[in-house]
């Protein structure tokens, strides 16, 4: 009973902490706005067709700070921290290992590599930002497609866990390797600290155009995975339980791993190498809802993970003035300590549960 109750208690706090989030942190930033003038722009614009901005009640400054910057970087903050929170809790439930998180896939050295390529490679292809966010794409994919491909040989045709985490970490050194290479070579010292800041993370470039492929992406995955949260819980139980209650375990891990690669290949092609965010965000949403029923599980994450990137986003461009802290290094700081943890506790042993 007490669980029963819980699961809307907390789905109800954590709706209320994201739409205090988002007017909260529109109002953070190198130049502070007042928190009332950031909520009354916003229902203002959403609710009221901007009459009362159009009439001067709040400056038009405010106006385009709030909205055509702030807000489409909390959005894109949201959707970063949800699409990439939902895909570590698949991730950790396919491949039955608690301190798996997306990043396994190698989809962010993947990433990493294409856009270094993008970066120092001189390509008359598509300029500028968009040269670097495709190629980006294709290498997070092109790794996704060699680790999966790996992990069915070494698996013997079949995706086992095991396999897959070797062959994530196999393909994880290989495309830093490439990266590594790439600015070695390179000559450009601006082209080379557009890639060491692009590895580590970042939102800002987040525009209302950037923001249609990802939010797609990030709820087809999130409606998947919930969906398949029975199967998901059948899938932890063990291959050959999940198999016995009528479970194609390899069409449903493959076919949830190129959905999982999807997801987060839109978000990292766009942010750089944001990490630990899958690997936190299930954990505490296991202990404070008390179950680890992905049903739950998936959809609580999304939320939490939404809550923690904007307000991790916003410490990242809040505490240091104008200077503004790389993204993946506030979530490496809190991330790391947290993966220490879990491998030094006694229940994350050598059976891999």
């Amino acid at each position: 009973m007490k669980k029963f109750l819980r699961t809307p208690i907390v789905l109800t706090l954590l709706l209320a902490g994201l739409a205090f989030s988002i007017v909260a942190t529109v109002s953070i930033g190198s130049s502070e706005l007042p928190l009332a003038n950031a909520y009354g722009i916003l229902v203002d614009k959403l609710f009221n067709g901007g009459k009362r901005i159009a009439e001067g009640l709040y400056p038009n400054s405010q106006y385009q700070v709030i909205w055509n910057i702030r807000l489409p970087r909390v959005i894109f903050g949201m959707l970063c921290g949800a699409g990439l929170s939902v895909c570590g809790a698949a991730m950790q439930s396919l491949v039955l290992n608690p301190i798996a998180d997306p990043y396994v896939l190698g989809i962010s050295s993947g990433a990493s590599a294409g856009a270094a390529f993008a970066l120092l490679v001189p390509l008359p292809l598509i300029g500028g930002s968009n040269q670097t966010m495709l190629f980006a794409m294709f290498g997070a994919l092109l790794a996704s497609a060699v680790v999966y491909f790996m992990a069915r040989a070494g698996g013997g045709g079949q995706i086992r866990p095991v396999t897959l985490l070797l062959s994530g970490t196999a393909v994880n050194a290989v495309m830093s390797a490439i990266t590594s290479l790439l600015v070695f070579l390179a000559k450009s010292p601006e082209s080379i600290t557009a890639v060491y800041n692009w590895q580590m993370g970042s939102i800002a470039a987040a525009q209302w155009t950037t923001l249609t492929f990802p939010l797609i992406a990030v709820i087809i995955g999130t409606v998947i995975f919930t969906l398949n949260g029975t199967r998901f819980n059948q899938l932890m139980m063990g291959d050959e339980d999940a198999m016995s209650m009528g479970l194609n375990v390899p069409l449903f891990r493959t076919t949830m791993f190129i959905v999982s690669s999807v997801v987060v290949a839109s978000l990292v092609s766009v942010t750089g190498i944001i990490g630990f965010v899958g690997l936190v965000i299930p954990h505490i949403v296991r202990l404070i809802t008390g179950t680890s029923d992905n049903k739950r599980v998936i959809p609580f994450s999304a939320i939490l993970g939404a809550i923690y990137l904007i307000w991790a986003d916003a410490a990242a461009r809040g505490l240091f003035g104008r200077a503004e802290l790389p993204l993946g290094i506030i979530t490496a700081f809190v991330g790391a300590p947290f993966f220490l943890y879990l491998m030094a506790r006694k229940k994350y042993g050598g059976n891999g549960r």
